[in-house]
């Protein structure tokens, strides 16, 4: 893929401004309308030990099998196209998938489940949630790559909303957390090869 006729990189700093405008929106709706404080949110749930380790084991149960079929399954090579090329607009050298991946799952997680999930429910976090990846999603012109992308983003929403309800926010944001990780680092060694 010839980046140079593409746009600029997207850098990690972009996504960590991000994350840092989703924590400070998170406490302002906390704070507005709802019940409890966010970090009273945060704190919630199974013991932290148990929601890391959940979060781990979810976000690699959701990930791998996704990479594996996405990446891997020829039925779905116009998808993997389609995805690589979205993210070969993002800086993915060295450990940046990493700390994209952080930025997400904290800050879209705080943001979603910690404080909309709560005042809007489940379901309408998960919608706010995909049209929040509008324009990741590039859902503009929708094809049925695109249209597989937003259904993928939705469900994610609402797994991830059910990992907050039954475990815990911290269980929510590892998932999100992991799964990015391997998809993204398996996007970076796809895109070097």
């Amino acid at each position: 893929m010839d980046r140079t006729a593409q746009k600029p990189l997207i850098r990690v700093r972009r996504f960590l401004a991000a994350c840092a405008i989703a924590i400070a929106l998170a406490f302002v709706i906390n704070a507005a309308f709802g019940d409890r404080a966010l970090p009273t949110v945060l704190l919630e749930g199974q013991p932290i030990a148990a929601q890391i380790g959940g979060g781990i084991t979810f976000g690699l149960a959701i990930s791998v099998p996704s990479v594996v079929v996405l990446f891997f399954v020829p039925l779905f090579s116009s998808l993997r196209r389609q995805l690589l090329d979205l993210v070969s607009r993002v800086d993915l050298d060295a450990l940046n998938p990493l700390w994209i991946s952080l930025s997400a799952g904290i800050g879209e997680e705080l943001l979603f489940r910690g404080a909309l999930q709560p005042i809007v429910g489940l379901w309408w976090a998960s919608l706010i949630f995909t049209l929040a990846h509008f324009r990741t999603g590039q859902f503009r012109s929708l094809n049925w790559q695109k249209l597989i992308y937003a259904a993928s983003v939705f469900i994610a929403g609402l797994f991830l909303g059910y990992v907050f309800l039954e475990f815990g926010l911290i269980a929510a944001i590892v998932t999100h957390a992991i799964a990015d990780v391997v998809s993204l680092f398996t996007a970076q060694r796809l895109l070097r090869a």
